[in-house]
C-alpha cells in the first residue's frame, strides 16, 4: 500500500496514542524534548486544529487536546490560505506602517496562520482592536496592506483558537498544582510553529510566559520516531507510565477560563 520499492526485513511498529486526539506524534514529541526526564516543569505545544499540550517533568506529565479550530491553518479566515506562493507569511510594524512578507515574492493573495498571529498582535498594539477583539473604528474590516483585509469574524476565530491553547495550558498547570510561571521551558512543535513570531505569540496572550522560555522545536514527531528506532520498550513504557491524559471540557472551570482567555 505504501508503494515502497524495497524489501522490509523486520517488523513495522506503530507506537500507541496517549489518549483521545493525543496521538503517538505527541509521544514522540515528549521523547524528543526530554520532558520525561526533566527536573524542571516543561510544556510541549503542537499548534493545530487539535492543539495538543503536554505539561510536566520527570515525575509526572499531563496532556490534553484542545479544540483550537482551523484558524492557525488559515481556514475559516476570510483571506486565509496555506503557506504557499502568494501567501503572506508574516507582518511587521515599521514605524506606523504595516509591512508584509509574501512567500515567493509575488503579489499577495491572502494570509497564512503565522501572519494572522502577527496581524492580531499589531492591531492590538496600535489600538485598532479593543480588549474584547472588537474593531475600534466600528468598520467591519481593517486593511492590513493594500487589498489584504481582516474581518471581525477573522478576529473572533483567532480569539477562539488562542483561548483554547491558553486555557489548556492553565488547566494542565492547575492539575499539577503549579502556576504557569513555574514552567521553565515551552517547546513549540510542528512545521507551522517554525514560522511563528514568538514575541507576537506572547503579545496576543496565547502563551502567557516570557519569550525567553519559548523555543521552536520543529518536527518533534520525526525526531522522536528516530529516537524510538534505537530504544527498547522500557524507554517507551517509562514515558507512558508517567503520562496522564485528561479531557479539558470536563474540568469544572473550563468555560470560565476559556472565556477569560479570549480577552486581549
Amino acid at each position: 500500500e505504501l508503494d515502497w520499492h524495497f524489501q522490509v526485513n523486520g517488523d513495522i511498529t506503530f507506537f500507541p496514542s496517549i489518549g483521545s486526539f493525543v496521538g503517538s506524534d505527541i509521544l514522540a514529541g515528549i521523547a524528543a524534548t526530554g520532558i520525561y526526564k526533566s527536573e524542571s516543569f516543561c510544556a510541549l505545544i503542537d499548534l493545530g486544529t487539535n492543539g495538543e499540550i503536554v505539561v510536566g517533568n520527570k515525575n509526572k506529565m499531563i496532556c490534553a487536546s484542545t479544540a483550537a479550530g482551523p484558524a492557525f491553518e488559515g481556514t475559516n479566515i476570510s483571506m486565509g490560505m496555506r503557506a504557499v506562493t502568494g501567501a503572506i507569511s508574516s507582518f511587521q510594524l515599521v514605524g506606523n506602517k504595516i509591512v508584509a512578507n509574501t512567500i515567493g515574492k509575488v503579489q499577495p493573495k491572502g494570509i497564512c496562520g503565522s501572519a494572522l498571529v502577527d496581524a492580531i498582535a499589531i492591531l492590538t498594539e496600535t489600538k485598532q482592536i479593543g480588549l474584547f477583539g472588537e474593531i475600534i473604528s466600528g468598520e467591519p474590516t481593517v486593511e492590513l496592506v493594500k487589498r489584504i483585509k481582516i474581518t471581525q469574524r477573522d478576529i473572533n476565530e483567532f480569539q477562539l483558537a488562542k483561548a483554547a491553547i491558553a486555557a489548556g495550558l492553565e488547566i494542565l498547570c492547575q492539575k499539577l498544582s503549579i502556576k504557569i510561571n513555574d514552567i521553565e521551558k515551552v517547546y513549540i512543535a510542528g512545521g507551522f510553529g517554525n514560522y511563528l513570531n514568538i514575541a507576537n505569540i506572547v503579545k496576543t496572550g496565547m502563551i502567557e510566559l516570557p519569550e525567553s522560555k519559548i523555543h521552536k522545536m520543529g518536527n518533534t514527531a520525526l525526531i522522536g520516531a528516530k529516537m524510538f528506532l534505537y530504544q527498547n520498550d522500557y524507554f517507551l513504557n517509562e514515558i507512558l507510565h508517567k503520562t496522564t491524559h485528561i479531557n479539558l471540557e470536563s474540568h469544572p472551570d473550563f468555560q470560565d477560563i476559556y472565556v477569560d482567555k479570549m480577552i486581549f
